[in-house]
């Protein structure tokens, strides 16, 4: 069985990419024009809000 340590790392890794590449996009593209842009800013927000809600229930899992 994988270590609760390790899941949590890699959960908070990719919370932390997808919010970085979500405002990255949103701060250097042209969303108001590209509607493929912002599609994938959506997404990457998305993934990044249920990453936020699965660290918090692993913290609560953990404590």
């Amino acid at each position: 069985m994988v270590p609760l340590h390790i899941v949590f790392l890699a959960t908070v890794v990719l919370t932390a990419a997808s919010g970085l590449a979500a405002t990255c996009i949103v701060v250097f593209g042209d969303t108001r024009r590209n509607e493929g842009q912002r599609a994938v800013a959506e997404k990457f927000a998305q993934i990044a809000v249920i990453g936020a809600a699965a660290v918090t229930s692993l913290l609560a899992v953990s404590i």
